[in-house]
């Protein structure tokens, strides 16, 4: 796993679903429950940009068809059938990193 530095003005802002673009991931990023969770940037039903959500409870609700899915394990509701990736953080010298598997051609380049 590659832990990739989340730049600090992203973490300012805790009322709102952001859109976070790194060159090495772009993702989601929200405060919810006293936490930062990341999570997958696209709607898995249809494209839609998660950013642009909100949230109820520990669900992220997608702006265009509704669809939720559990901000603790990605699952979305039942009968729904897909998920979203929710993507490990950690804290290290008061910044936080986001986790990310490195695919087999940056390991070998």
């Amino acid at each position: 796993m590659k832990w990739i530095e989340i730049p600090s003005h992203y973490l300012s802002e805790k009322s709102i679903i952001q859109l976070v673009e790194l060159s090495e991931k772009s993702f989601c990023l929200v405060w919810n429950d006293d936490k930062w969770i990341a999570f997958s940037k696209k709607c898995p039903h249809a494209g839609a940009n998660l950013s642009h959500g909100w949230c109820e409870g520990k669900d992220i609700v997608c702006p265009y068809h509704r669809h939720r899915f559990n901000l603790i394990d990605g699952r979305g509701a039942p009968g729904q059938g897909n998920y979203i990736d929710i993507y490990p953080l950690k804290e290290s010298n008061g910044m936080l990193y986001i986790g990310v598997t490195e695919n087999i051609w940056s390991r070998i380049f």
